[in-house]
């Protein structure tokens, strides 16, 4: 039985609750330029959609036919190829670098991000110079096993090498930064529990790496579907390319958008 007058116990109120789960409220100083930054970074996503409307009913002829969706393919299989070969660099860099007694790991760990400083085409012109059917390798087996020509390089495996070698430091530092945040003593229990080295990596390490590893594919996937220099000298065909030759040759450049 209520007593009349007794004051009453109010209840939370629930937009309070809902406001301190969703965190502060952003600054108005950070809000207007991180919109800014947002507008201008979305500007030639705009410029594209602009330039595709402008080309009416052609638009779905060519994103349609057979050879657009063969590009499709050829930029995928690259682009799957290309990251599951850094991740596999990249894990064990990762780790020899961050949680290993390797001599020189600070030099090691310099050395191994130094491929990001090379641009793509410049890659892509090593790649073929050393590993061309008459590059540098072919002239120094030439004169001792009579080597007088390698296979081609250009394609798919040579757009994978390059790239790979070039992207791979995009996940390598993420991966190492996951690593030598992760709590040591997880492991330590896992040995003391008689899990070998394989193991406990399996079992420990690599479950609480995914997010990371995601995230360095992501990054490095990006990055290959963005590549033009690379896939141009090893004659690899993927959009970027495609695009490129469309600009370039038409004359009518919103199909190219």
């Amino acid at each position: 039985m209520q007593v009349v007058g007794a004051p009453s116990i109010a209840s939370p109120v629930p937009d309070a609750g809902v406001r301190a789960a969703r965190g502060p409220r952003a600054p108005l100083g950070i809000m207007v330029p991180a919109v800014l930054v947002a507008g201008a970074v979305s500007l030639p996503i705009v410029y594209l959609v602009i330039r595709t409307l402008g080309a009416g009913n052609e638009t779905w002829e060519l994103l349609l036919r057979s050879r657009t969706v063969e590009i499709l393919v050829r930029s995928i299989l690259l682009v799957v190829t290309v990251t599951g070969a850094s991740i596999i660099v990249s894990v064990p860099l990762a780790w020899l670098t961050a949680r290993t007694d390797l001599p020189w790991r600070g030099v090691w760990t310099v050395l191994t991000a130094l491929p990001l400083v090379v641009p793509s085409y410049v890659g892509g012109f090593i790649i073929v110079a050393t590993l061309g059917p008459k590059g540098t390798v072919q002239q120094l087996l030439n004169p001792i096993f009579g080597v007088e020509r390698l296979p081609e390089i250009y394609g798919l495996p040579g757009a994978t090498l390059c790239l790979a070698i070039l992207s791979y430091p995009y996940l390598l530092l993420i991966v190492r930064g996951a690593l030598l945040g992760l709590d040591p003593s997880l492991e330590e229990t896992s040995r003391s529990l008689g899990k070998g080295p394989l193991t406990t990596f399996l079992r420990v390490v690599l479950p609480q790496l995914r997010p990371s590893i995601a995230a360095g594919g992501l990054l490095v996937a990006f990055y290959t579907l963005s590549d033009f220099g690379a896939v141009s000298l090893l004659r690899y065909e993927t959009f970027t390319w495609a695009i490129y030759v469309q600009y370039e040759n038409a004359f009518d450049r919103n199909l190219a958008a």
